[in-house]
């Protein structure tokens, strides 16, 4: 067996006297793919963050190529040959400049490469850099016009330029196509065949069965197990949660009506819906699919008033209503979860209780002036109800990534929804985290319009009593639970066939 490329021995995280992370025995192969899982909050991210050199303090040792290293920057990290490419990977884009300036950013700030270098100079050596990973895209384009796909390969082949010998992905292909991902794993299976050493990260364990060699599990801050050779995702499953897994999905409606709770008629918005109709029946949980770019999320933003409308109307409950602004909706009862929970459902500075109070903060303020005390006492109702584990009173930003997407669900429950919009509601959640999601959607549709909007194929035909799929800003065809499988909406999603209307 190859000696390891990533050696751990003990690491160990405490925050305030908390431990995150205790005792973490890892090793990376050259040449392998190690799949890294957990639930939110077992650990995951701030094993990330000591590889990468984000944390200045860590208990343990890391050895790097069999040689001790300390990762105490994340200068030391990426010269020690560890570096990643994360879920939001605009993080990793310096905007403002081209695709060009991003490939070699390293070099323009080493003070060994000419600070007056000729533009031909940047776009040779930017080229050498694109190439390895096939980025075929225009090197004078402002870096942040790109695909989100793209952009990984971009920030890849700039970890490849540095010699790194550990690359981490972190949730990837979490709004990728089916096709963009398909790419991205025929890229992660050529840097291991050119022997670098893999960590995926991934909250999709059909993924993780797929693409990876061997797997290691947290919970709690513990490495609780390791699979030197691919096991089944029920097996992967139990590990992370402690107990075999539940059924993935709710029990199906019974309660669902031909009757209309909310419908659209004729919704046309900018380029991307091209006249869409759909209705929604009392008691169902209504699913919309399709790929990415089919126009599910512009669907959602145009019925919320986020994005304008040119054409359509629609009606709750038979009665029509004007949308023309969030305000608007939020005033008729509609409501939306959005896609980007980090953009566009969150203030990251403020605290969970904040956030969740946020939206009808008028229910807890008397004569103008916000009561605490009521404020508290009702994000705490909710905090409760939905589980949120971490600090309420902390900003938002430090709870992971299944408890921030909580805390954006839950601050619609104090109000009184209507139209339940969700866009991608379980991105980046565990599964323990997405069954719970699941459980609260199902409740909702006993008195609300519930549109569940996923790019999930398999999600949506377990979850939705009857689900569109969407093409080209249009509905191409609507289903009943049980009427469509997997491949014949794929073939539908990706213009191959036509569908029908139930």
């Amino acid at each position: 067996m190859a000696p390891a490329l990533l050696q751990l021995r003990g690491v160990g995280k405490s925050f305030s006297g908390v431990r995150v992370l205790q005792g973490i025995d890892l090793e990376i192969r050259p040449g392998e793919v190690l799949g890294l899982c957990g639930a939110n909050g077992a650990g995951k991210s701030t094993l990330i963050k000591v590889l990468t050199g984000y944390f200045d303090h860590y208990e343990g040792e890391v050895e790097v190529g069999g040689r001790a290293v300390h990762l105490h920057t994340p200068a030391l990290a990426r010269a020690a040959g560890v570096d990643a490419v994360y879920q939001e990977v605009d993080a990793c884009i310096a905007p403002g400049l081209t695709v060009a300036e991003n490939l070699i950013l390293n070099r323009l700030t080493s003070s060994h490469y000419p600070f007056l270098t000729a533009r031909r100079r940047v776009l040779a050596d930017a080229a050498e850099v694109a190439a390895p990973v096939g980025l075929r895209v225009g090197l004078t384009r402002q870096a942040e016009d790109l695909s989100l796909h793209e952009k990984q390969l971009l920030v890849i082949a700039r970890a490849i330029a540095q010699q790194v010998r550990v690359l981490i992905f972190d949730e990837p292909s979490t709004s990728l196509s089916m096709r963009e991902t398909e790419r991205l794993f025929a890229t992660i299976r050529d840097l291991r065949e050119r022997g670098m050493g893999i960590v995926y990260v991934s909250h999709r364990l059909n993924e993780v069965e797929e693409l990876c060699d061997r797997v290691a599990v947290l919970r709690n801050g513990r490495l609780v197990a390791q699979f030197e050779e691919m096991v089944s995702t029920s097996a992967i499953a139990t590990a992370m949660l402690g107990a075999p897994p539940e059924e993935e999905f709710p029990e199906p409606s019974t309660s669902a009506s031909a009757e209309v709770a909310f419908e659209v008629r004729g919704l046309r918005a900018g380029t991307a819906l091209r006249s869409v109709d759909l209705s929604v029946r009392r008691g169902e949980i209504f699913g919309v699919t399709g790929l990415v770019g089919a126009g599910k999320t512009e669907l959602l933003r145009a019925i919320f008033g986020a994005d304008p409308k040119q054409a359509g109307e629609m009606r709750i409950g038979g009665e029509r209503v004007e949308v023309r602004r969030p305000q608007d909706a939020v005033r008729h009862g509609i409501y939306l979860v959005p896609e980007e929970r980090r953009r566009h459902g969150l203030f990251l500075d403020f605290s969970a209780s904040r956030n969740i109070s946020s939206v009808f903060l008028a229910k807890f303020c008397r004569f103008g002036v916000i009561r605490p005390r009521a404020e508290r006492r009702g994000a705490q109702g909710v905090i409760e109800r939905l589980s949120i584990q971490g600090n309420a009173e902390g900003p938002v930003l430090r709870l992971s990534g299944g408890n921030q997407q909580k805390v954006v669900i839950g601050k619609w429950i104090i109000g009184e929804p209507r139209v339940l919009l969700l866009d991608e509601a379980t991105q980046g959640v565990d599964i323990g985290t997405r069954r719970q999601i699941y459980q609260l959607v199902r409740e909702f549709s006993s008195r609300a319009a519930v549109i569940f909007a996923s790019s999930d194929i398999d999600e949506v035909i377990g979850l939705a009593d009857r689900f569109a799929v969407m093409y080209e800003g249009q509905v191409a065809g609507v289903f009943a639970r049980g009427e469509a499988d997997r491949q014949s909406v794929i073939e539908l999603a990706s213009g191959l066939r036509k569908g029908t209307v139930a």
